[in-house]
């Protein structure tokens, strides 16, 4: 009996075989490329070119292979086809369809190559696909009840579609901008994806190289893609995004590291970013981002942070390296495009502006920028419709703090700015070493600096700058010169006596010193520097040419307090008398000097008044007043005959 059924199920096996071999035979295939072709040029207006054969599967799952296929430009572009694939291979199980469940084998692409256009009118060459998706559901058949519902009138459930994966295999992406007259290729694309279900978080990698006019770089990513049943958004978690780029945009080799979540809205065209990790270079950045490409002019906003943001080391990394010596051998003909030799612009060419809309914050924990270093520097920033404005910039720096706000309009010609920015309290001298490497004034300084100016260019930045600025230190010195040893010196010159040894120290110390500039020209002017100190008084007026860094100013130096001489008796001879001291030569190598002949004029016409002042009273002693007051009228032109 057992053996009789084994028999019978052998059979049974045998004829469903021989069933499904004949179907196999039986079905026209090239019937079924020709409906294909048929039933896309109905849906699309398209031409759909099938050049390989299609064969069928029916076990152990039905599947099927198609051969080269090609989908052709819609009318109005060039010809040629905006997809086309090597092969296609599918396969779907038989079992689940009889419970209402579409399960699809991994789907196979071969060598597909997907060429997007857009034209100059910025209408694309799949914009009809796009308006066909999203055209809505097709119409019920008039003897099929709306909804879709049994012979009983039950609504049928929807069948659940799921996809063992997707397997990409050396696909190329062409994107062509005719506007911009652009293009730009990715190939040898590899995309896996283990398994896709609209609704669930599945694994996804993706590799390939990008290759345009400014760019050329190697891509790798990996991540959890989700994508929303109806197709709307997609969402990638966890993702690691590793880049290796060169170029003519890109000076050197770059590397970057992107990972965080993507959010898109597809319908919206709306990109977001969170918990955004990005590091290239030197710079590494973290927070959120979000783009929307769909308006003329893309809308980027951020709020990013950065542990160290090294300015002068970024500008060195992202600088135009020097040519390389003859005879380099670059390591590939794509990747070693360079630009030729530019014309040098006498201003910046600022156009970009325009065509963007960006707002967002930034915040530094530490900040590099021309030697200068920062603390807690936050600052928003707008860029768009040709202007750039950074307000509010705030930052912790050498024990102060640094507020200020700057513009920049770039839709006058040449572009015009204008920056105002206070620092209070910050450390004098570590401040200039660092930013300007001079190391002669000491203190706790307070400094207002308002400017303006139009044109960016190198030959009309300086010569355009006009403003004003204010400057306070307290509690200081003046390092490089020790001004009451100097007119010690000047006074024994003067006096004919031996020169006192070098002071060690060469310092000028001071309570207070104030001054108010002027800025115009390419020149730094000021009439009221004040300097005051328990020994001098002193007022100061001159410039300084930012051009060529010079510096003439001449500060009027009264003594007012015990002031020594070589053998340590007081110098009461100079107390009240001004002198002169001049300083000239350059930032770096400032030079201070007394004016000796004003020093030899103004001694003798003092000692000259103090002579005739004690011969007046001496007089006044001996002869009485009536005589005194006599002399007392002609003294005067008596000593002038005297030459006194």
């Amino acid at each position: 009996m057992m053996k009789k059924l084994l028999y019978g199920l052998a059979a049974l096996v045998l004829l469903l075989l021989l069933g499904l071999l004949a179907l196999t035979r039986l079905v026209d295939t090239e019937r079924v490329k020709r409906v294909l072709v048929e039933q896309t040029r109905e849906k699309t207006g398209r031409t759909l070119v099938i050049e390989g054969d299609l064969s069928w599967r029916f076990f152990p799952s039905l599947g099927f292979t198609l051969g080269r296929t090609s989908l052709m430009n819609p009318p109005g572009f060039a010809e040629g086809a905006t997809l086309s694939v090597g092969g296609i291979s599918l396969d779907v199980a038989l079992r689940p369809l009889l419970d209402n469940r579409l399960e699809v084998g991994e789907a196979v692409l071969d060598n597909a190559r997907l060429h997007l256009i857009t034209r100059a009118d910025g209408v694309s060459n799949i914009d009809d696909l796009r308006a066909l998706a999203g055209g809505g559901e097709p119409a019920p058949v008039a003897d099929e009840p709306a909804g879709g519902r049994s012979g009983g009138g039950e609504p049928t459930a929807p069948m659940s579609v799921s996809l063992a994966g997707v397997r990409v295999n050396n696909a190329e992406v062409l994107l062509q901008d005719e506007a911009g007259g652009s293009l730009t290729r990715l190939n040898r694309v590899n995309l896996a994806l283990d398994r896709f279900a609209p609704g669930e978080s599945v694994p996804l990698s993706l590799s390939g190289d990008l290759f345009s006019d400014e760019v050329q770089a190697n891509i790798r990513a990996d991540g959890l893609l989700w994508l929303a049943a109806d197709g709307s958004r997609l969402r990638l978690d966890q993702l690691a995004l590793e880049i290796g780029a060169t170029g003519r945009a890109i000076p050197g080799n770059k590397q970057l590291r992107l990972g965080g979540g993507l959010d898109y809205d597809i319908a919206g065209r709306q990109l977001a970013f969170n918990h955004l990790q990005l590091e290239v270079g030197s710079l590494a950045l973290d927070g959120s981002l979000s783009l929307e490409h769909a308006p003329a002019i893309p809308r980027l906003r951020f709020s990013l942070h950065t542990a160290l943001l090294d300015l002068d080391q970024l500008a060195g990394e992202w600088g135009r390296p020097q040519s390389s010596a003859a005879g380099a051998t670059p390591a590939s003909s794509e990747a070693a495009a360079t630009l030729p030799p530019s014309v040098a612009s006498p201003e910046p060419d600022l156009s970009w502006l325009s065509r963007i809309d960006v707002q967002g914050e930034l915040a530094a924990d530490r900040m590099r920028v021309q030697g200068m270093e920062m603390e807690q520097l936050t600052l928003k920033l707008a860029l768009g419709e040709g202007r750039a404005r950074f307000e509010p910039i705030r930052a912790r720096l050498y024990g102060g703090e640094l507020e200020g706000r700057a513009s920049l309009d770039a839709t006058r010609q040449p572009a015009a700015f204008s920056m105002r920015h206070t620092l209070g309290g910050v450390a004098v001298r570590p401040l200039l070493s660092d930013a300007a490497g001079l190391d002669y004034l000491e203190g706790r300084g307070e400094l207002v600096l308002d400017v303006s100016g139009r044109g960016l260019s190198s030959a009309a930045l300086l010569p355009g700058l006009t403003g004003s600025s204010r400057l306070r230190v307290d509690d200081g010195a003046v390092h490089g010169v020790n001004i009451p040893a100097m007119i010690r010196r000047g006074y024994a010159q003067v006096k004919g006596q031996p020169l006192p040894a070098e002071e060690a120290v060469q310092k000028t110390d001071f309570s207070a010193l104030t001054a108010d500039f002027t800025i115009a020209g390419g020149k730094v002017s000021t009439d009221n520097l004040n300097m005051a100190s328990p020994l001098l008084r002193i007022h100061g007026e001159g410039q300084t040419n930012l051009r060529d860094q010079s510096i003439d100013v001449l500060l009027n130096t009264a003594v007012v307090g015990s002031l020594k001489g070589q053998d340590g008796e007081e110098l009461s001879e100079l107390k009240n008398i001004t002198l002169p001291v001049r300083i000239s030569g350059t930032y770096q190598q400032p030079r201070y000097g007394l004016d000796m002949q004003q020093v030899f004029d103004r001694y003798l016409k003092d000692k000259v008044d103090r002579e005739a002042q004690r011969l007046q009273e001496r007089l006044n002693e001996k002869l009485g007043d009536e005589l005194g007051d006599k002399l007392q009228q002609r003294l005067p032109g008596l000593l002038d005959k005297l030459g006194l």
